[in-house]
């Protein structure tokens, strides 16, 4: 048997808070540099710091490695979903130009995919394969991603279904929120995650 503990880290504020910032690269505010090393410093007992590609996420990231001595990768797989037509654009603008679709891809995002965006099946897929190249590492390791990411990845651990809402529109994470997910791997392969709720740290 094997157990080790994914410690999710969201990235701090970004300079557009109130913008549906997915692919679009936003750097962090002063406050969410603060926030995010405000939170770094409750992490212990990391071996490994991975990162999503986009800025508000690996600078802090790669530093905080180098700080640690630690090895660091970045997984393009952890990006924030594509708002394709939406990304970037300021929430209250979207609603004003297209407040229908706004709320049926907020209610129903399994049957809905922004105007040159990306499906919430194949942002899954690709979360998917971040996931299991963690299960494979077999470290405990720190994964600073996206909002998006960690509510993906909460659902996938309890088991929540996933052509729902629920996990897109019921869990508030916060900006530098830390998710923890402890996974043991018993003697057969198989994966056994289990949300650590409250975070221990």
């Amino acid at each position: 048997m094997k157990q080790f503990t994914l410690t999710l880290l969201r990235h701090g504020e970004t300079v557009a808070p109130k913008s549906l910032n997915g692919a679009t690269d936003v750097a962090l505010s002063p406050m969410g540099h603060q926030q995010m090393h405000d939170a770094a410093a409750t992490i212990h007992n990391i071996q490994h710091v991975s990162s999503s590609p986009l800025q508000r996420c690996v600078n802090v990231a790669a530093s905080l490695a180098q700080q640690w001595s630690l090895p660091f990768k970045i997984h393009n797989e952890l990006s924030e979903m594509n708002f394709g037509d939406w990304d970037g654009q300021t929430l209250d603008a979207l609603y004003q130009e297209y407040p229908q679709q706004m709320d049926h891809f907020f209610n129903s995002p399994w049957q809905t995919t922004v105007p040159n965006g990306e499906s919430v099946e194949n942002f899954y897929s690709r979360v998917d394969k971040a996931w299991l190249a963690h299960i494979t590492l077999q470290k405990n390791a720190l994964i600073v991603c996206h909002g998006g990411v960690i509510r993906y990845l909460i659902a996938k651990t309890l088991g929540m279904p996933l052509e729902g809402n629920k996990h897109i529109c019921a869990l508030k994470v916060d900006y530098a929120a830390i998710v923890q997910i402890n996974v043991i791997i018993d003697d057969e392969d198989k994966v056994w995650p289990t949300l650590i709720w409250p975070s221990a740290i």
